[in-house]
């Protein structure tokens, strides 16, 4: 699967806690393209309460990037790879950020990123 066909087959996909999120969004296409599935170092979730104690246990969004992926210079960022935006991550396409919103995707300028990591 490419990324485009990805966030097709999320394209109208409403948010839902632990599994169609930010994390998991991203995760689930780290997975399909890679093969590792590092959803299972998290505790599960399935309310926002439960995510953001899943989040800190594991060190926070930033600290658990870090662990997982090599930093790149958002400028250098390439489709597929990760950002990191407040408290939510995004997959890089194109011109844009993309991830889960209330009714589906929502894309947003990939120049607002400060932090960026490759999985590859």
């Amino acid at each position: 699967m490419i990324l485009a066909e990805y966030i097709h087959s999320k394209l109208d996909l409403p948010f839902a806690w632990g599994s169609n999120d930010c994390v998991t969004f991203v995760l689930g296409w780290v997975e399909i393209h890679t093969g590792c599935n590092h959803k299972s170092s998290l505790q599960p979730w399935l309310s926002e309460i439960e995510a953001v104690k899943a989040i800190k246990a594991a060190g926070g969004l930033l600290h658990k990037c870090n662990e997982l992926f090599k930093p790149v210079n958002p400028l250098a960022a390439v489709d597929g790879d990760i950002a990191l935006i407040d408290r939510t991550v995004y997959l890089f396409s194109g011109p844009n950020i993309v991830g889960p919103g209330s009714s589906g995707l929502v894309f947003d300028d990939r120049m607002r990123v400060k932090c960026a990591w490759s999985y590859s």
